[in-house]
């Protein structure tokens, strides 16, 4: 039973921060919405370099700092830089998620049948489907990976880029042909 719970106020506390993302940066969750639609392997090939070179380099700060005695300064140090590494990870993970929740709630409403789903809608399908999914052996450790990697991936694609908002393609003008 304390899992049941445990699950539910996870739901809860992903849909608040995906309400908060949407609430908040609404550009900028579109703008990471457009970058989805538009190439979301770029976004995911990104986020799971960043994820790698991340644990590789925690992997060996904290290598590092167990070679250094208890009370060395530069011990500290490098798990300070761990500790950072973590944060800025956590950050892009908060500020990315309304976006991948949005996209991933969207995807599923319209595959039971709703045409229009409103954002605030989709953050909760997502928020309560992404638990649920991820704690799936393989499968859903794989699945769940691949959201972690599009959701870091399209805040790096988005600081790598210069702050540029991603631009929809135009539709074609319908002028010239009537």
């Amino acid at each position: 039973m304390d899992d049941l719970v445990g699950l539910l106020f996870l739901g809860l506390a992903l849909t608040a921060v995906g309400l908060v993302d949407v609430a908040l940066f609404r550009g900028l969750t579109a703008d990471y919405l457009t970058l989805f639609r538009q190439s979301p392997r770029s976004a995911g090939t990104r986020g799971a370099i960043v994820l790698i070179v991340a644990g590789v380099l925690a992997f060996v700060l904290g290598a590092a700092a167990q070679n250094y005695p208890e009370d060395a300064p530069a011990r500290n140090g490098l798990l300070l830089l761990i500790a950072l590494f973590v944060l800025l990870l956590g950050l892009a993970f908060l500020i990315g998620y309304g976006a991948t929740a949005w996209s991933v709630g969207e995807r599923v409403l319209q595959a039971f049948g709703v045409a229009e789903p409103h954002p605030g809608w989709c953050i909760l399908t997502a928020s309560l489907l992404i638990p649920s999914v991820v704690w799936i052996p393989v499968f859903g450790w794989a699945l769940g990976l691949y959201w972690l990697a599009t959701t870091v991936g399209a805040v790096v694609y988005r600081l790598l880029e210069g702050g540029q908002p991603a631009t929809a393609p135009e539709p074609p003008s319908q002028q010239g042909n009537s």
